[in-house]
């Protein structure tokens, strides 16, 4: 629609012009009146109609100064006079002024109809010509990030640089969640140009997924960081944002496009940063500690009720597995066999049917259909605190009796005083000394003894060979068990067997007497 402001000191001619227009039907509105040339001034500047419609002679500043005013302040709009006879010498400072016609009071209403529609033929022949003229400096623009994006010489030779000649150059790349549509993605980005476009940026779109390229020009970087932090934590569900390093040549755009590009790799492990930059990543501390070792500390501080360890284990196991090269599947993959591995560790502790009411299928499953490590660790920690809440939650007993109790809950695993210091929070020697003081034993012997008794338990049932009674008990060789057994027990591993099962025992089990 084209809009029109009518501006004359008469109410009854603003009223009259008001009147005798079909506006509908001419597509025009009119959007306000002035009552003088001060007041027209005013509601050109702020209005910002497409034709003003004026009277010459009027209280303060003529039309013809009122619009003079209003040009030099940047009005482009279209503008009709309404003078008498004598106001002609007027004319020649009105049409330098662009003004399109005069029109004669009274005003004849055919007249000012014509002069209407003449203007606004042109009004929209104008509006046609910018499209057309911005479209072709838009795709000509695209044109040249895209060349700069990838380092297209050919295409960077031909180009005017003008707006790369000088200042820092930081490439952001703004990706789409995998289920959204085509159509979202179109019109999500619709929403970072509106966002970001103008103001020392160029954007265009890029990859078959159509992300979002913004390469910011001359910008603090800081400024980026946190403008891009604060549009994300809008749209945290939708997208994700890398950012290139910051490179100070149009020529080294490709640099910081490359590295934006390259980190969208990382999006499924770092996905809860919302905006990954490679600084992060070179800045970061690799975990080194081997899963399998993280894993029994998890297992450790879960049965003895530690929820704060416990999310300090399962935070390092997370970044374990950021320090691997792993993709997304094998991410999940190695998440989904800790929690089988966790589970089956926790079952001799509480039992199958308990553990299987926080780690089932169920859970399992729901990993696997995870989007982030983030969102799976979450899971794991919470999943992994509540089943240590549920069957171990704090008691009254002393420090001194969860670690007996942990004893005998893990004799058959490797165990150490100093495994043990790091569990409870003592320094190794100290721990030694209360330990002996509470069981008037030292930890070995303690440990020994709970081995050695469960050992006795099993050879009396006739049901195994000896050295997978050692293997079960927590003895790896069957020499140190041998020798173990005759210590406490006096007699042999097999000797205890037989006389057990009244001299009879396997004939394929041997021992030394």
């Amino acid at each position: 629609m084209t809009t029109v402001l009518i501006v004359d000191d008469e109410p009854n001619v603003r009223q009259g012009v008001r009147m005798m227009i079909p506006w509908d039907e001419l597509e025009l509105e009119v959007i306000g009146e002035g009552e003088d040339g001060d007041d027209g001034f005013a509601k050109m500047m702020s209005l910002r109609p497409d034709i003003v419609i004026a009277d010459v002679k009027m209280p303060g500043m003529t039309g013809i100064q009122m619009i003079g005013s209003a040009v030099k302040n940047g009005f482009n709009g279209k503008c009709l006079i309404l003078s008498g006879y004598s106001d002609f010498t007027y004319a020649k400072e009105a049409m330098y002024l662009g003004v399109k016609q005069f029109i004669l009071k009274p005003v004849d209403e055919d007249e000012l109809i014509k002069a209407l529609k003449s203007v606004r033929d042109e009004i929209i022949s104008e509006r046609k010509d910018r499209l057309a003229m911005n479209r072709i400096n838009r795709y000509m623009n695209e044109q040249l990030t895209h060349a700069l994006l990838i380092g297209d010489e050919e295409v960077i030779s031909k180009s005017d640089l003008s707006a790369y000649d000088q200042g820092t150059f930081d490439v952001a790349v703004i990706s789409f969640s995998d289920d959204m549509s085509y159509e979202d993605r179109t019109a999500f980005s619709d929403i970072v140009k509106k966002r970001f476009e103008g103001g020392g940026t160029d954007i265009v779109t890029a990859g078959l997924s159509g992300a979002s390229v913004i390469i910011f020009k001359g910008w603090n970087r800081s400024r980026i960081v946190e403008m891009l932090k604060k549009f994300s934590r809008e749209h945290e569900d939708k997208i994700f944002i890398t950012l290139g390093k910051t490179v100070t040549s149009a020529g080294r755009i490709k640099e910081s496009y490359f590295e934006a590009d390259q980190l969208l790799n990382d999006r499924f492990r770092y996905k809860h940063y919302g905006v990954l930059t490679g600084d992060m990543l070179r800045d970061s501390d690799p975990k080194t500690e081997e899963i399998s070792d993280i894993i029994e500390k998890i297992c450790a501080y879960i049965e003895i009720n530690d929820t704060e360890k416990i999310s300090s284990a399962v935070e390092d196991l997370r970044l374990a597995l950021c320090s691997g090269d792993r993709n997304a599947e094998k991410i999940k993959v190695t998440c989904m066999t800790a929690v089988m591995d966790i589970k089956s560790r926790l079952v001799k502790s509480i039992g199958d049917k308990k553990t299987e009411q926080f780690i089932n299928d169920e859970f399992i499953s729901r990993i696997s259909e995870m989007n982030s490590l983030f969102d799976i660790i979450t899971a794991i920690d919470s999943t992994l605190t509540e089943l240590s809440d549920t069957h171990f939650g704090k008691t009254t007993k002393s420090t001194m009796e969860r670690v007996v109790q942990y004893i005998r809950a893990n004799y058959s695993s490797e165990l150490r005083l100093e495994m043990l210091a790091g569990i409870f929070g003592y320094n190794s020697a100290y721990l030694g000394k209360v330990f002996h003081r509470y069981t008037g034993e030292n930890f070995n012997n303690y440990l020994d003894s709970i081995r050695i008794a469960e050992a006795k338990r099993l050879l009396a049932k006739n049901e195994y060979k000896v050295y997978e009674v050692a293997e079960m008990v927590g003895y790896t060789n069957i020499n140190y068990f041998h020798n173990k057994f005759k210590k406490y027990v006096g007699v042999s591993p097999l000797s205890y067997k037989r006389s057990c099962s009244g001299g009879i025992a396997d004939d394929t089990d041997t021992d030394e007497e």
